[in-house]
């Protein structure tokens, strides 16, 4: 098996000893690594692509700690951004029909063109018209409609919505 050996300081592999056992090595850590020193090298059998030492124990990075210390701002999802050293989370607006993040100003956007919303605009409408002509056969048999009206109005503000959006093509 081997043995990742890393400089305390830059967590960088040092040595990569080959062992029978991690029990061994710790047995007599000179043996496998002549400049073992145990204020300046620690050890472990996983090599970690990021390294981080927490209260002495050698461990992988986390995401946000990759984001936050190493500067990976790629790692950064939609909605997320950096704000005094912590990672800020911003839910999409339900409202909007093709949600788009903008990260040069931190906000989400409707990011639908002006074909997908005059298609959604017509779906829409035969969505209403079908719930209305529901609706009528409900209300005819005596059925509560309640749940029809709430999606018909829902249809409404989205409608609505859409319609108050103009795009440049």
């Amino acid at each position: 098996m081997i043995i990742y050996i890393y400089d305390i300081k830059t967590l960088t592999v040092v040595a990569r000893p080959i062992v029978n056992s991690y029990r061994e090595f710790k047995a007599e850590p000179i043996r496998y690594y002549p400049k073992w020193n145990v204020d300046y090298n620690i050890s472990t059998e996983i090599e970690f692509q990021s390294p981080i030492l927490d209260s002495g124990v050698i461990r992988e990075k986390t995401r946000e700690e990759l984001i936050l210390l190493d500067n990976k701002t790629e790692l950064l999802q939609e909605g997320e951004y950096i704000e005094n050293n912590k990672i800020i989370r911003v839910e999409a607006p339900s409202y909007l029909f093709k949600k788009l993040w903008n990260k040069e100003i931190n906000v989400w956007e409707e990011g639908a063109t002006q074909e997908e919303i005059n298609l959604e605009v017509n779906r829409l409408i035969d969505e209403f018209t079908i719930l209305g002509e529901q609706k009528e056969r409900w209300i005819k048999y005596g059925f509560d409609v309640l749940e029809i009206e709430n999606k018909m109005a829902e249809n409404i503000i989205q409608r609505n919505y859409l319609l108050t959006i103009e795009r440049g093509n």
